[in-house]
């Protein structure tokens, strides 16, 4: 067996490791999206190259996030554990599902999409709150431990946290999911909550004085390797900056999301009225203070705030 070398920049490009579960993965989900982007030009309606391209980056860096530095070094160095597990959680599925697969799936995965399980998650007070929690399974107790010591559970587990991070993620790949504007609102004030309870696992890991998992019972070691709490440290660094520098663009396309939901729901509303006002006969409300039939506030007709009115 070739040693391992120290991690170096270097090692970015040239260090590989063997990640079957992940390669499998990408050749299945590669295969089909281009088969499916197939079909659907076929049959005459465009699909956007620009979808395309992020398909792709997600696939690479699913491939070189399992098999390349991060997959080399994952069992030697906590904090390229930790760094990886980010990866697959929050940005490798984003790409992937900002591809679009979904939207190339039929009715079945549609119905799925939009399924109560799917809307459960995508709920702001949910999704959100899996993050932290997730950070307490990943980067504290056996979890790391096991996977250190047992490649096939390891290459199980990196799947299972890209498919859970596809889910968190899933509200903000463009779906078109049918969420008010107030439930996007208040993903955005969650979120920004958020940003500050992220930092408590990356300190904890920071501030600990001693070892809080039993990845360092099952680490490989070399003449390189760090002490085990320095290394610990050095994850709980990871896990701030990168938790927090995450979340940033995260809380930038929930804003944009909120915009348009805001826009949607007006529009719906105005729709609403126009109908109102076509039912009863009237003209277009006229506008800058010219004279002209405009629709009267909803509580000047609500019988209960007339009740109250009166009692005034």
């Amino acid at each position: 067996m070739v040693a391992l070398p120290a991690p170096g920049f270097s090692g970015l490009a040239t260090a590989w490791a063997w990640q079957p579960l992940a390669l499998a993965a990408a050749a299945v989900l590669t295969g089909w999206y281009a088969h499916r982007v197939r079909v659907v030009r076929s049959a005459g309606r465009p699909w956007p190259p620009g979808r395309i391209g992020l398909f792709a980056v997600g696939i690479v860096l699913l491939v070189w996030t399992t098999c390349g530095f991060a997959g080399a070094y994952v069992d030697s160095l906590f904090w390229v554990w930790t760094a990886q597990q980010l990866a697959l959680l929050l940005v490798v599925p984003y790409f992937i599902l900002a591809g679009g697969p979904l939207l190339l799936g039929g009715t079945r995965v549609q119905r799925i999409v939009r399924s109560r399980f799917v809307r459960t998650l995508g709920n702001p007070l949910i999704g959100p709150a899996l993050v932290p929690l997730l950070s307490v399974a990943m980067f504290f107790g056996p979890l790391p431990g096991w996977a250190a010591a047992s490649a096939p559970v390891l290459w199980i587990e990196q799947l299972v946290v890209l498919v859970v991070g596809g889910l968190i993620v899933l509200p903000l790949t463009g779906l078109d999911l049918p969420r008010s504007s107030l439930a996007v609102g208040l993903s955005l004030a969650i979120g920004s909550f958020e940003l500050v309870l992220d930092a408590v696992p990356g300190l904890a890991l920071r501030l600990h004085r001693s070892l809080s998992t039993s990845f360092f019972d099952h680490r490989a070691l070399h003449g390189w390797s760090p002490a085990g709490l320095h290394d610990q440290q050095t994850a709980g660094s990871v896990l701030w900056c990168v938790a927090e520098l995450l979340d940033l663009p995260f809380l930038v396309l929930v804003f944009r999301q909120w915009l348009k939901a805001d826009a949607r729901d007006a529009a719906e509303v105005d729709a609403v009225l126009d109908a109102e006002r076509i039912a009863r006969g009237e003209d277009e409300p006229e506008i800058e203070g010219e004279k002209g039939p405009l629709d009267a506030p909803w509580w000047l007709s609500d019988p209960s705030m007339q009740d109250r009115l009166r009692r005034r």
